[in-house]
């Protein structure tokens, strides 16, 4: 690699404070693309590999100054449809015009140096709750030279890295990747590949396959399951996925309750919400999974915590 500090890439947010993307007080980099299309994904503007505009449905007055404003002449520039998207060129004139600042574009270009020092200004608050940088998305392997040159500049720093994954990326790309993290959060979402296929638009195959091979390379992996109503959340489908887990040699998992808030941010692009009506697994049906986990040898739950943090 060259200079890891001028290596760029696409970016669509930051969190300084964040508390459940890896041990302590985390700052997460949200990177843009993902090879998947979860029918469910919690981060819809996440997936294209480029920058768009999202619009804020609830801010918006529907005065039409956009729409004006507009060089393409797109019918709404806050809202726009599928055939109009190729036209728009994101020269921000209808970002600029909106009185209600109701429209933004999600995805930036930023340098790998940027990432890391903005985390070193952090760097008390990691020491002090064990915490560290976390690199999501979207999906990291999307963009593979850009998560690798930030997990180098902060591993060098002295700065823990979590990367999570789907794992659907060539094996070569979490190899080198291994190298630099200290903690992978790996996504895995349903155990038989034809589901997986239905759900997501790809099998899952290559994602356990690479599983296995970075367990097997002594990666410290905590494997990660959002919990989709109708979906994955039955006790059938966890005892499945808890025996593949165990099978590739994992030892914990973390159960994931759906977050029935996300459904909102499919109006900022003008998409439905593919899941309306569901609601979060309670406290005591999560429990309940997570004992399903357990037969199956799987630390789980607070018992998960511990590890990561022992991990750290």
């Amino acid at each position: 690699m060259s200079d890891p500090r001028e290596v760029t890439g696409t970016i669509f947010d930051f969190d300084e404070t964040a508390l459940h993307d890896g041990p302590g007080v985390r700052m997460t980099v949200y990177l843009k693309g993902c090879p998947l299309t979860c029918a469910w994904c919690h981060s819809p503007e996440s997936q294209a590999a480029g920058p768009e505009i999202v619009w804020y449905e609830t801010r918006c007055g529907q005065c039409g100054a956009c729409v004006n404003a507009c060089p393409q002449h797109i019918r709404r520039p806050g809202l726009i449809a599928a055939e109009d998207r190729a036209r728009c060129t994101l020269c921000g004139a209808c970002i600029e015009a909106c009185p209600a600042g109701a429209l933004e574009v999600k995805g930036r270009t930023v340098s790998a140096g940027e990432v890391a020092d903005r985390a070193s200004r952090l760097k008390p608050f990691f020491a002090r709750t064990g915490g560290g940088v976390t690199i999501t998305g979207g999906e990291p392997t999307a963009q593979p030279n850009f998560a690798l040159a930030i997990a180098t500049l902060c591993r060098d720093a002295g700065i823990h890295v979590a990367l999570e994954t789907c794992g659907l990326a060539p094996w070569e790309t979490i190899e080198s990747l291994a190298e630099v993290v200290d903690l992978w959060l790996y996504d895995l979402k349903l155990p038989d590949s034809a589901s997986h296929e239905e759900y997501t638009g790809a099998g899952n195959e290559q994602i356990i396959e690479n599983m296995r091979a970075l367990i097997e390379s002594g990666a410290e992996v905590l494997v990660r399951v959002p919990l989709i109503p109708e979906v994955n959340d039955d006790e059938g489908t966890i005892r499945e996925i808890a025996r593949l887990v165990a099978g590739v040699g994992a030892r914990r998992i973390e159960l994931l309750p759906f977050n029935p808030a996300t459904g909102g941010k499919y109006s900022w692009l003008g998409l439905a919400n593919p899941l309306p009506g569901a609601r979060r697994q309670s406290p005591e049906r999560v429990a309940q999974l997570e004992a399903v986990c357990a037969e199956c040898g799987l630390g789980t739950g607070k018992d998960s915590e511990d590890d990561t943090s022992r991990a750290h």
